[in-house]
């Protein structure tokens, strides 16, 4: 080959690695753009030291300009710039959420259709229905009570649900329960006598105050709950002034009884503690299996218990305390806290990721008391939402799609990601390829365990304003994908899944609105978005034959197909558990007439926050009249 063409050649690599470094600037730095220059680079260099003479001067050159490189990468990399601030949230007027319309709520009212609403039919063999009702009081199966490991670790919660709190709130039907060995009957002494009148004070907590007495300073109960949370078993514990628009509007367990804010008045704190759900266990979920509601059950009932212990201690020295924990047994809404508490950010699935306790593989409780104490500080930031805008592999991984792409939206006046809540809810409970769902939790990088790799990532995304466009980049596949290492699981080798399969209404199934449950009246407002979905309608959002990190989900095989090709409503392994052709919903359907005098006479309520102010019953309180941030909500509640 002559000189000139091995130099025709050799300007045309470089021609080409320039032509790809402008390909990652403009793509939004694309990983395989990035992976492409240093290909290039590398066969260029490769090319001129094989053909051309390598002079002093030459070789010189490259180690500088290879050392300035890496140099350069290493500064953009590790230099502790300083971390993005932290994200503001709240950018509009901020309406109280009505539990009813929680995605579990809508679920088990009913409001995603008749079928969902039957599911645990799908998941129990028909000679186990009738006596499993019997021993619950005549409540029908579901989807957590199909199986005996969902109905142990879920127990708890149940019963819990006594313990939370001295008295009833918004109606709750629950029956409080005397705290055992206490010596008053379960509610707040009337004379406080602090930590056992100055005598206890945990010797780590002196070593910060002070080897004295107790002096129930804010700052001393905060150090002496944190301590306490955890030596009862949280992995972390977090407190921060409560925000009145956290509570719900309207209760689910009692369907729809209103909560007023009269009722909840002394309770200005939160105290949240942790459970991790166990990362070999959220690892080993192939997704859709029967693991995935066990451990949720486990995490609610261990934080569960952690938190009733916890409040009754608060009660015993003279302060009102109420516990908010799994099974659908909140207040008030959870994530909130894990934000303002300064140890997490909203990331792309909505909920909050809290990196100290695993990212998103955790359970929380939440303490409401009246218990003073010194708030965690003004939070800083972690880089997460910063990183999420960079990253989509939840979004994804996400079997139906539920979680968005893109940008952040607005909804209620909170700038986050909205997950799309009855996608969501309803293949997680009518999941008819095991039951619930773990794909998220397995794939976001967050959720892996503490070791010095992820501790340096996670340092890099917090920093480092390139690094969340390597590790993340939401217009190609990250650093994060290609650094992922491979595994097996206890279900089998990784790599492969089944079909997303889904429990889907009848041919045609519109709810009919406006529709009273209990106490609560579900609108056209109300409607689901995914109501043609559900019955079938699109169905391939389920991503059949998708492939993705190795995980492909297959065809469906036709014995689970009906003569339209959509899914019989039948579990993967148990054909004997199909649903009926008519499965009744729950509520009664009313005229707008009707609607209207029952409103009006207090007889029922409604009220979603996408609501007139004057289409709420009850009507809506002074905090959701107007714009106010977190800071000056809960400034203006500690003082009420």
């Amino acid at each position: 080959m002559s000189e000139k063409k091995r130099k025709n050649i050799l300007i045309l690599l470089w021609a080409a690695a320039g032509i790809a470094l402008l390909w990652f600037f403009l793509s939004g730095l694309n990983i395989y753009a990035l992976f492409m220059i240093f290909l290039i680079i590398a066969v260029a260099l490769l090319w001129q030291g094989l053909h051309f003479e390598i002079t002093e001067i030459k070789r010189r050159k490259a180690l500088m300009g290879m050392s300035g490189f890496w140099t350069l990468i290493a500064i953009l990399m590790f230099f502790p710039f300083p971390a993005p601030d932290a994200p503001q949230y709240v950018v509009g007027e901020v309406h109280r959420f009505s539990e009813p319309n929680h995605g579990w709520g809508r679920m088990y009212m009913g409001q995603l259709g008749p079928n969902l609403v039957n599911h645990g039919y799908v998941y129990t063999h028909k000679d186990f229905i009738e006596p499993m009702a019997k021993a619950r009081g005549g409540s029908k199966p579901s989807f957590t009570t199909t199986y005996p490991l969902a109905r142990a670790t879920f127990g708890i919660t149940t019963i819990t649900d006594s313990l939370r709190g001295p008295n009833t709130v918004g109606g709750e039907p629950v029956k409080p329960m005397k705290y055992p060995w206490t010596s008053f009957e379960g509610s707040h002494r009337a004379e406080k006598i602090g930590w056992n009148n100055g005598d206890l004070l945990l010797g780590d907590v002196a070593g910060k105050v002070g080897y004295e007495k107790a002096k129930y300073t804010p700052e001393e109960n905060a150090l002496m709950v944190k301590e306490i949370g955890k030596w009862l078993g949280s992995v972390e514990v977090g407190i921060c002034r409560v925000d009145p628009r956290w509570f719900y509007s309207h209760d689910f367990i009692s369907k729809g009884t209103p909560l007023s804010l009269d009722d909840v008045k002394d309770l200005k704190y939160g105290i949240q503690v942790f459970t991790d759900q166990n990362w070999r266990r959220v690892l080993n979920d192939p997704g859709h299996s029967w693991w995935s509601a066990s451990k949720s059950g486990a995490a609610y009932s261990t934080s569960a218990w952690i938190a009733v212990r916890l409040a009754q201690v608060l009660r015993d020295m003279g302060y009102e305390a109420r516990v908010g924990h799994g099974g659908i047994n909140y207040e008030t809404i959870e994530t909130p806290f894990s934000v303002y508490n300064g140890m997490g950010e909203y990331g792309r699935l909505s909920d909050a990721v809290v990196p100290s306790v695993g990212g998103l593989r955790f359970k929380s409780a939440t303490i409401l008391t009246s218990f003073p104490m010194e708030p965690d500080p003004v939070r800083e930031s972690y880089g997460v939402t910063r990183f999420c805008e960079h990253c989509d592999r939840c979004s994804r991984a996400c079997p139906v799609n539920a979680i968005p792409m893109g940008e952040q939206t607005v909804e209620n006046g909170i700038k986050m990601w909205h997950v799309d809540k009855d996608k969501c809810v309803r293949f997680r409970a009518g999941n008819l390829n095991g039951n619930c769902c773990n794909e998220c939790l397995k794939v976001c990088p967050y959720n892996k365990p503490v070791n010095a790799f992820h501790q340096l990532g996670a340092y890099m995304t917090k920093h480092s304003f390139l690094a969340p466009w390597l590790f993340g980049n939401v217009n190609g596949v990250g650093l994060e994908d290609w650094l992922e290492y491979q595994y097996a699981t206890e279900s089998g080798e990784f790599g492969t899944n089944r079909p997303a399969r889904w429990i889907q209404e009848n041919p045609g199934y519109k709810i009919e609105l406006p529709r009273l449950v209990g106490n609560y009246i579900f609108t056209e407002e109300d409607r689901s978005t995914a109501e043609e979905w559900s019955t079938g309608i699109g169905a391939q959002m389920g991503k059949v034959g998708l492939k993705y990190k190795g995980i492909e989900w297959g065809k469906i095989p036709d014995r689970l197909l009906d003569k339209d090709g959509r899914n019989r409503n039948v579990h993967w392994d148990y054909d004997e558990g199909e649903l009926g052709p008519d499965m009744q919903n729950i509520g009664k359907t009313l005229t707008p007439e009707e609607v209207v005098k029952l409103l009006t006479e207090g007889k029922a309520f409604t009220g979603g926050w996408y609501k007139k102010h004057e289409n709420v019953y009850p009507p809506r309180s002074a905090y959701e009249k107007q714009f106010m941030t977190y800071e000056e909500a809960a400034e203006k509640w500690s003082k009420e």
